[in-house]
């Protein structure tokens, strides 16, 4: 494993700072257009991803958050009328939760995705070519594997 050296350091330090500027700018978009914070439009993006209902448990893997974050992004969301939680006994297991979309959260998400993608276009994706693209994602997936083992 190489040391960690002045470069490494410095890269890890840009890296941190770039996604963190992205991220910012990506939440005001959303918010300038939806007064909706990126942290929302997350969990939204994920329950679709989901196939529009999951556990909670399911969804802060989705989003690699600490379940507890999680709990209080669907407690705004389900106030706002955008997700609903329904209990679906699982194994045994009759305490367990399914968050859902409602259409409202269906539909916000739709209407926001459009806002999202052309700011993660904007503020990422128009700055890199294929080439790099490739590499960012080779990169982030050999670090997803490191986290496995």
């Amino acid at each position: 494993m190489p040391r960690l050296d002045a470069t490494r350091l410095s890269a890890w330090r840009m890296l941190q700072s770039r996604v963190a500027e992205i991220e910012r700018r990506v939440d005001e978009d959303l918010r300038d257009e939806w007064d909706i914070p990126l942290n929302w439009f997350d969990v939204l993006a994920a329950l679709q991803r989901l196939g529009g209902a999951s556990r909670p448990s399911e969804i802060s893997e989705e989003l690699l958050l600490p379940l507890s974050s999680l709990t209080r992004r669907v407690d705004r969301l389900e106030e706002d009328g955008w997700v609903t939680r329904r209990r679906r006994p699982a194994g045994g297991d009759h305490r367990a939760v399914e968050v859902s979309l409602t259409r409202r959260g269906r539909n916000l998400w739709r209407a926001m995705n459009v806002t999202y993608r052309r700011s993660v276009q904007q503020h990422f994706a128009s700055h890199l070519d294929d080439e790099e693209m490739r590499s960012i994602g080779d990169v982030l997936g050999d670090l997803a594997a490191d986290d496995t083992t």
